[in-house]
């Protein structure tokens, strides 16, 4: 049986465009710049249910390992869910390689029937990873799980995390128990955290009925070990009770249950999310209370501290930049283009690069967030999926010399982009720079369809040690040549001019709350590339590996 375990100047004169006045940036208006990246969800209607394939793959093992817990701590449930007479936790392996996942799950029930509520589920395929939180809204969370005859392992960030053991059934063994269908909230988090966790948007139950007909197969209970996250302390489980071979899991359709109130549901608003990605480690997402909702909405910006910052403005083609900023946005007719690549000086899990372009939005001007690589999704989901960060898997390498700055960004084995050139003197104190950002997310309406987005702006902040520029020294370029057709945005900007650059050691960088700017008709034309190619609600390419969902 197999195994799986769950990381250049510009002379143009001044032009106007409508009521926005764009004029060549002179350096001291050049020195700001971040967003962060973002993905998007599933907006599906509210009456008409959507194909999801399931998150093993076709090449999927025929059995999996389900295991089941008694809990004495269970959580108070989101309404209209309720347990049963006995608490009961379940955790399963399923599938093989990279689709392979483990999800751990609370016995529940609905208008008395048995269902399951996902608690976390990790995988470290990135698009089912994507899929799961955006399409289907569970709680996935990055992992590797492997098998090895009867184990199964469950590690995070490098560590184990979990493991479990079985004896195989007997031949002739009795079938046990069925699958549970799968339950998942619909929300959308607002971008303004002091108005609260929830945006406007109405609050939804969905329901992914039972992955497999065929029944079960108990064996004897499994030998584990591990904390699993956490979870098995956090709930009172012990156990497991029982332990079962359980079938590959197959299609499923998600059907639509019914509308939650808002306000009953609150307390379970940032459930999907850890709470390391709020930046807020004293509050248990899983379960809110009053002080916790308070101390989230109480927070004034989101901090990060402790890094290198290599912010590179350039002149780009305008007929490639154009393309890339969608409407209401307006693309400044001088086609300025900024990458900025960071690195975090005492925590490598800060390093990442953004691709911004210049434009004008709800009367003022902003960098409209094209492309965000960092190297690790862990985290990630929180600015994606609420602020509409266009994050996907990358690299970024930020370095200072002792008069030379280098930048540049890779993805796989591809470069993307370098930039290079020298400093000279000393910073004199401290200095502070700003930038507005626009960012895209879908956005979820009842009965409507996941093509609508809308734009966000929200203000940055940076401060550190300014090194001065030697204007003369600067070199930046896009590593592959323009091509129009290609996915990567960072492949079609072609050549560049670079124009000025800002360099900050011991930075701060610091984001306070968005607010809503416009609205985007049809989001596929400008999300599709953080989805390498594959919108997290379609089906996947003809010809390509099928995937299959929880």
């Amino acid at each position: 049986m197999p195994v799986c375990r769950l990381a250049a100047r510009i002379s143009t004169p001044a032009r106007t465009l409508g009521k926005f006045a764009f004029a060549p940036p002179k350096p001291l208006m050049l020195h700001n710049g971040f967003v962060i990246g973002r993905r998007r969800f599933l907006a599906a209607s509210a009456t008409l249910p959507f194909a999801v394939r399931t998150i093993a793959s076709a090449e999927a093992s025929a059995q999996g390992l389900r295991l089941t817990y008694k809990v004495a701590s269970p959580p108070k449930l989101p309404p209209p869910l309720e347990l049963g007479p006995e608490a009961r936790l379940e955790v399963e392996f399923q599938g093989s390689g990279s689709a392979a996942r483990c999800s751990l799950g609370l016995q529940v029930l609905l208008d008395g029937e048995p269902h399951l509520l996902p608690l976390a589920i990790w995988t470290e395929d990135p698009q089912a990873y994507w899929r799961m939180r955006e399409a289907l809204h569970l709680p996935a969370l990055p992992g590797v799980v492997r098998r090895a005859d009867d184990a199964w392992t469950l590690a995070v960030s490098g560590q184990d995390e979990f493991s479990a053991r079985a004896i195989p059934p007997a031949a002739g063994a009795e079938s046990s128990a069925e699958g549970r269908p799968w339950l998942s909230y619909r929300h959308q988090l607002s971008p303004s955290w002091a108005d609260g966790p929830l945006s406007d948007q109405p609050v939804e139950l969905w329901r992914l009925p039972a992955a497999s007909s065929a029944a079960a197969t108990q064996v004897s209970p499994a030998e584990t070990s591990g904390k699993l996250g956490g979870w098995l302390a956090r709930l009172g489980a012990s156990g497991p009770v029982s332990s079962h071979v359980v079938p590959a899991h197959s299609e499923r359709i998600q059907e639509f249950v019914r509308q939650v109130a808002a306000s009953e549901f609150e307390p379970f608003a940032l459930r999907n999310y850890s709470r390391g990605s709020l930046d807020l480690p004293q509050i248990d997402t899983q379960f809110l209370g009053a002080a916790d909702l308070e101390a989230y909405r109480g927070q004034s910006r989101v901090r990060l501290a402790g890094l290198l910052i290599v912010s590179v403005d350039c002149v780009a083609n305008p007929h490639v930049v154009e393309r890339l900023v969608p409407a209401p946005c307006i693309a400044d007719p001088n086609a300025l283009v900024r990458v900025m690549a960071i690195r975090g000086l005492n925590d490598p899990s800060l390093d990442e690069a953004w691709l911004f372009a210049r434009c004008g939005i709800d009367g003022q001007r902003a960098w409209y967030a094209i492309s965000h690589l960092k190297s690790s999704l862990a985290g990630s989901e929180f600015g994606r999926e609420v602020w509409g960060y266009p994050t996907q898997d990358g690299a970024a390498h930020a370095l200072l010399g002792a008069n030379r700055f280098t930048s540049s960004v890779l993805r796989g084995n591809q470069s993307l982009y370098r930039a290079d050139g020298s400093y000279g003197g000393f910073s004199t104190g401290t200095s502070l720079n700003d930038m507005v950002v626009v960012t895209l997310r879908p956005k979820i309406v009842a009965g409507s369809e996941p093509r609508r987005g809308e734009l966000l702006l929200q203000p940055w902040y940076y401060q550190g040690l300014r090194k001065p520029l030697i204007r003369q020294s600067l070199y930046a370029a896009f590593s592959a040549p323009q091509d129009k057709d290609a996915s990567n945005p960072w492949n079609r900007m072609g050549p560049v001019d670079a124009y000025w650059a800002d360099i900050y050691d011991d930075a701060d960088l610091q984001r306070l709350p968005a607010a809503r700017v416009g609205e985007v008709a049809d989001i596929a034309p400008y999300y599709r590339d953080r989805c390498d190619g594959q919108l997290p609600w379609e089906a996947p390419p003809a010809g390509a590996q099928e995937r299959t969902s929880d």
